[in-house]
């Protein structure tokens, strides 16, 4: 409805009601403040109450206050040029009698100056005051009786004059369409009726979600604050815990709030907890309550950091961007910070973030900032690469040190490096770290890691989905950045944990139980510690989210050329079994990890050509298509493109393997991009973006540890992972680019290995392996479900490590199943057949034991440990479908089963993980 403008009509003073209820009317004495100031259309930030009457805002009256003295609300901030302009506070404004000029007051009633009434007809509501060296504009006239008592109160308190005196503040409004002749209204609703928002401010927008006065009274009163939002206008609330201490209780964006998935909800308030320095309730399952109810929880001086380690797709960076904008605009200590008239806090507990993360994902950053609250809510500051490093420097010192321009600034760990500097002089202003794939910390020397440290910001958060890679003293690194001194000193760490545990790790100590009891100790008093700021949940979260996903291993057969490779090389490094170890054999595993994708790699490697190129060759491997691997490759490549309409993703270890997979789809005319570490940042958002986008680019070649982070390859719906890799993370991270928010088709995932070799032992050990990970990190979900040994890979399988099976459709198979491959599932064993590891008798020191029971007893162990392996392999392999290709031809994927003729002699067995249809959650 538009509501028209004031007219100006000759003065009519209104009349008040008499006290006694009749309905006889007496004039009134009138205001000294000019009429013709009061009477245009006035500006205020405050929106129309919904109750006023229309009678008001089609033909307002002139209003004239009985007052002596009047009072006003002021918003003022020091003269800017800048298009989008801010105030830096509130205060007061008084106007005496007869009185030319206007007397100005900040929030806590410091004299700001005074200055002349405009000696034009306009309204004083529009008109900016220049107050000393600050720029003033009216807000609205206090009339209602408790709103002048309390501006009265903080000015005498400035001043020291406690006298105050209740003045009657009612006013009478005339309206022709008031049949009664009279109508009660507060002066400042009327100089609402016709707003004019003309500055935005990035800490002060108001919502309809706002905390603002019912009734049309404002109950101020001494030392009573309000939060931001109020939780009776928001469906679904989510309202962080507080101590004891908080004034005004946190409540979530309800702009973002609306968006968050239960876990995000929960994943929000823990990291909420853990930068606020709130003590957890102690849950076994790190269940948090994320309902519209806050807990008052206990101070936790050790804590002001968290780890979230979730799985990739989980949101990570939305509910980082939910926490960071909560803590910008929100504090539970409003007493502390500027407040308003309401006592709303005007500004949040973190004035400047940072962020850090790969050069890759500092686009991404900010277009989530972006896609979720808008860029004009929020001032997000990147570095542009064009620049200079004496520019970057100016950035920095500028965002530091200018307040209300930027909010947030995104930053690569290299170019920390450039600016570390400036951060330094000015760290005090840096309220919140935020650490994107906060795994890259994990090294105690690291440049990176101590300039950080020397920022000293308390409030950290790291983000990483691979945060250990079964490395203690890199776990102690990076707990000890997020929260110095919660594990003790790294020596005290050092004796108290990783000594009993890598004891308890060794296979030499298997049969020792003492061993192995104090390092199951000392891992459970560590997960007691870590667990108070450590979350971590898998993507099984997002099945209920994301359309069918169906999982295909496919182990594909050597070509000869291969198996001659192996024997070359095997041969020619005349290997000592007796003295080899792991790490002392990792050049040759690589190249035997190489031979399995193609025996054209092998003229290029480094440890080939210092230790076997001298030794008499069997064979030449020059040509292109020679392994299983790359002829299943290419069929499916085809028989996507010509059956269905989708795009597929290929994922490799190495650079060279996608040069030769690059030049075969030139071959075969199939359009594709690629993006590895040789692609400039600048560059890879444009290159994703055009795939994602344009339908003619058929493929994307990705290496998997330079571009497989961050990256939403959602335009695709069909991903080949060409190898493994010895991280299993590594492979996850690869295979998520797919399928996650914003997929739309049902998704599959193949997975190449080549039978009876080094691809399969790797895939096994994925399999198998009870990480670190999964222990430290509180995956309830899979911690349990995994061997006793951590080190199921150990020196005694090395010897099997370099073997090559010609004889087998799978080895993977061979040790956990005896089926004819018919299409069956398997399922995982009930606990009650399960196979517990036999435990040497505990014997008192002076207990003799001969050598022979001795053997017999090791013997049985190594036994049961070969049916635990098994177990292990199978427990992870539950619910996939066991297929023999020679005997059933329905792998549940069109693309094979149409291509089945081609691939029938090249897939000697496969395991199938269809996924169950579900809906997807709008």
């Amino acid at each position: 409805m538009q509501i028209p403008k004031f007219e100006n009509k000759p003065f009519k003073p209104p009349r008040r009601v008499a006290s006694n209820n009749s309905s006889q009317l007496k004039p009134t004495k009138t205001s000294s403040t000019p009429i013709s100031r009061l009477n245009v259309t006035t500006h205020s930030k405050r929106n129309v109450p919904a109750e006023t009457p229309l009678s008001v805002a089609k033909k307002p009256k002139i209003l004239v206050s009985n007052q002596k003295v009047s009072y006003f609300t002021i918003m003022y901030r020091k003269p800017t040029t800048k298009k989008h302009k801010t105030w830096s506070g509130d205060g007061y404004a008084t106007l005496k009698p007869d009185s030319t000029k206007m007397t100005f007051y900040n929030e806590t009633g410091k004299l700001l100056g005074s200055s002349a009434l405009p000696n034009d007809s306009g309204s004083i509501f529009e008109t900016f005051f220049k107050v000393g060296s600050n720029e003033v504009q009216l807000d609205y006239e206090l009339k209602d009786r408790i709103e002048i008592e309390n501006a009265k109160q903080t000015l005498s308190q400035a001043t020291g004059n406690s006298s105050s005196a209740a003045i009657d503040t009612t006013t009478i409004v005339p309206s022709a369409n008031n049949i009664s002749g009279k109508f009660q209204m507060p002066l400042s609703q009327l100089f609402t009726l016709n707003t004019v928002k003309r500055f935005k401010s990035v800490t002060k927008q108001m919502n309809e979600h706002m905390t603002v006065p019912t009734n049309n009274v404002r109950n101020l009163q001494a030392k009573k604050y309000y939060p931001v939002f109020d939780v009776n206008k928001i469906d679904n609330p989510l309202v962080m815990n507080k101590s004891e201490d908080a004034e005004v209780d946190v409540i979530v964006d309800p702009l973002l709030g609306k968006f968050l998935r239960p876990h995000q909800r929960e994943g929000v308030k823990f990291m909420y907890d853990c930068v606020m320095g709130l003590a957890r309730p102690d849950t076994e399952n790190q269940i948090i309550d994320c309902t519209s109810k806050s807990l008052v929880l206990e101070n936790d001086s050790d804590i002001n950091g968290c780890l979230l380690a979730d799985d990739m797709g989980l949101g990570k960076t939305l509910m980082s961007i939910t926490l960071i904008w909560t803590l910008i605009r929100q504090t539970p200590f409003a007493s502390k910070v500027s407040r308003s008239q309401l006592g709303i806090p005007l500004s949040g507990l973190c004035k400047k973030t940072l962020v850090v993360c790969p050069v890759t994902l500092i686009g991404n950053w900010k277009r989530e900032f972006g896609k979720w609250l808008s860029l004009s809510r929020i001032g997000i500051l990147t570095l542009s690469s064009k620049n200079s490093p004496d520019m970057d420097k100016m950035a920095v010192r500028n965002f530091l040190k200018v307040q209300r321009t930027y909010q947030v600034l995104i930053i690569g760990y290299e170019k920390l490096l450039s600016v570390s500097e400036e951060l330094e002089k000015n760290k005090h202003l840096i309220d919140l770290l935020v650490c994107d794939e906060g795994h890259r910390l994990k090294n105690g020397t690291s440049k990176i890691l101590n300039t950080l440290k020397s920022l000293d910001v308390s409030k950290k958060l790291l983000l990483t989905g691979t945060p250990i890679q079964n490395d203690l003293n890199e776990f102690f690194t990076i707990i000890d950045f997020i929260n110095p001194g919660v594990l003790g000193s790294f020596a005290s760490f050092k004796r108290k944990f990783i000594a009993p545990i890598t004891r308890a790790r060794d296979t030499a100590n298997r049969y020792n139980e003492d061993v192995l009891e104090k390092g199951e100790e000392k891992s459970k008093e560590m997960i007691e510690i870590t667990k108070r700021f450590i979350l971590r949940r898998t993507n099984a979260i997002l099945e209920k989210y994301l359309p069918p996903k169906t999982d295909i291993i496919l182990f594909c057969k050597p070509y000869d050329q291969q198996i001659l490779a192996f024997k070359d090389i095997l041969q020619g490094a005349r290997l000592d079994f007796g003295q080899l170890t792991f790490s002392s054999s990792l050049g040759l595993i690589t190249l035997l990890k190489k031979v399995c994708n193609s025996p054209t790699l092998i003229g290029s490697d480094s440890y080939y050509n210092s230790h076997i190129k001298d030794t008499k060759s069997q064979g030449s491997y020059s040509r292109s298509l020679n392994s299983g691997k790359l002829k299943v490759l290419m069929t499916l490549l085809e028989g996507i493109r010509n059956s269905t309409k989708e795009k597929v993703v290929i994922v490799s270890n190495y650079t060279q393997t996608l040069d030769i997979i690059e030049n075969l789809m030139n071959m075969a005319g199939m359009s594709h991009c690629r993006l590895d570490g040789s692609i400039p940042g600048k560059q890879r958002d444009s290159i994703v973006t055009s795939f994602n986008r344009n339908p003619a680019i058929f493929g994307f070649l990705l290496s998997a540890k330079s571009g497989g982070v961050g990256l939403n390859l959602v335009g695709a719906s069909r991903l080949i992972l060409f190898d493994n890799d010895w991280n299993p993370s590594v492979d996850l991270q690869a295979m998520s680019r797919i399928h996650r928010d914003g997929q739309k088709n049902p998704c599959f995932i193949y997975r190449l290995v080549t039978t009876g070799c080094i691809d399969e032992k790797i895939l096994q050990r994925q399999l198998m392996k009870n990480s670190l990970s999964q222990k430290f990190l509180g995956d309830s979900e899979t911690k349990s479900k995994g061997s006793s040994n951590d080190d199921l890979f150990n020196k005694e399988d090395l010897r099997d490590l370099f073997s090559v099976n010609i004889n087998t459709k799978s080895n993977t198979h061979d040790l956990i199943c005896s089926c004819e491959g018919l299409g069956d599932e398997i399922e995982e064993l009930p606990e009650n057949e399960q196979q517990e590891v036999i435990k040497p008798e505990k014997r008192s020191p002076t207990t003799w034991t001969s050598a022979l029971e001795l053997q017999k007893e090791m013997n049985e162990v190594d036994t049961k440990d070969v049916a635990k392996k098994s177990q292990s392999i199978r427990q992870c392999l539950a619910n996939y479908k066991h297929i023999d290709p020679t005997r059933q031809d329905e792998l549940f994927d069109e693309v094979i089963t149409e291509s089945f003729a081609a691939l029938k002699d090249d897939i000697t067995f496969a395991f199938v993980k269809p996924s169950e249809i579900c809906l997807i959650e709008e």
